[in-house]
């Protein structure tokens, strides 16, 4: 029988009334076709990004199931076919496979494609991190399914020559209101920056609060689009940081991550211990964990 790692009761418990709060609201929002943006995926950050599926799932040719199904050919699969893995009544009456948009979908907010799932993940907000995980996972086989063609109309401009992406219909509707969007695509700021901004929009231009949802969709989108650079929650940069970033945050905060001063075999102990004792997927590829190791022993390091 499996048992929940102790280390992420804490992240599940929040994953889940924060799937519970979203519902409603992510039911609602109209995402852009996936499709235009996956000529130009990046599969090896998407594979990067995979690193927090692993938590649950495997994806390897024959493997059996753990705490979710095998990923391996889950594109163009049937959906809820995986043998050997009970699925929740709403993800089996999604119906039809998991082709590309049916992915994009169902990654951006589980639990508002199958309430009640057993897949408590709040989703994948970001539309290039999404395309470039959903490009990992089209190679996951040994024939991958063929890219999507893309309508001639699905390229052309729109919303004032906003890139596509979600989050673009809040940010025009509610930004193009009062001002021209030169006024802020002109711009280049990090997430906090773009934040305090809305809420000095608020505070003293009279604009309207937005949604808490809606709040972070622009969010993301500003972030994404007209960032400065993608906020790693307080990550500093290096190689090794995005295989810490995702590898981590599937059941920690990163805030304990940054607190900590450990040398390299601290760290390396630390890394054995997370497998043995609290149920974190071993690291297998040897390059990966020497890059996570290499990133920890540099930027916190006790010396």
């Amino acid at each position: 029988m499996f048992t929940l790692p102790r280390s992420c009761w804490r992240a599940v418990s929040l994953l889940l009334v924060g799937s519970l709060l979203h519902t409603f609201a992510a039911a609602e929002t109209a995402l852009d076709p996936i499709s235009p943006r996956l000529a130009g995926a990046d599969p090896s950050r998407g594979e990067k990004i995979f690193l927090q599926c692993k938590a649950c799932h495997v994806a390897e040719e024959g493997a059996p199931v753990t705490v979710g199904p095998n990923l391996w050919g889950v594109v163009n699969r049937p959906v809820g076919s995986q043998q050997g893995f009970e699925y929740s009544d709403s993800l089996k009456a999604i119906g039809g496979r998991w082709d590309y948009e049916t992915l994009s979908r169902y990654l951006f907010e589980p639990a508002a494609m199958a309430p009640g799932g057993r897949m408590l993940f709040d989703g994948v907000k970001s539309a290039r991190e999404r395309a470039d995980l959903i490009a990992y996972l089209r190679t996951l086989a040994h024939e991958p399914v063929a890219l999507p063609e893309v309508p001639a109309d699905a390229l052309g401009p729109a919303y004032g020559g906003l890139p596509a992406g979600d989050g673009r219909e809040a940010v025009y509707f509610t930004c193009r209101a009062c001002h021209a969007l030169e006024q802020f695509t002109d711009h280049t700021l990090s997430r906090d920056e773009w934040d305090a901004l809305l809420d000095e929009m608020v505070s003293d231009n009279g604009m309207a609060q937005p949604e808490p949802w809606a709040r972070s969709l622009m969010l993301d989108y500003l972030t994404v689009n007209f960032g400065a650079e993608q906020d790693w929650q307080g990550l500093p940069p290096g190689p090794g940081r995005e295989e810490v970033f995702y590898t981590c945050k599937a059941c920690h905060s990163l805030m304990l991550v940054t607190q900590q001063g450990m040398n390299r075999a601290r760290w390396d102990d630390t890394l054995e211990w997370m497998v043995e004792e609290q149920g974190m997927d071993p690291i297998d590829d040897v390059a990966t964990r020497d890059l996570i190791l290499d990133y920890l022993s540099t930027h916190f390091n006790s010396g």
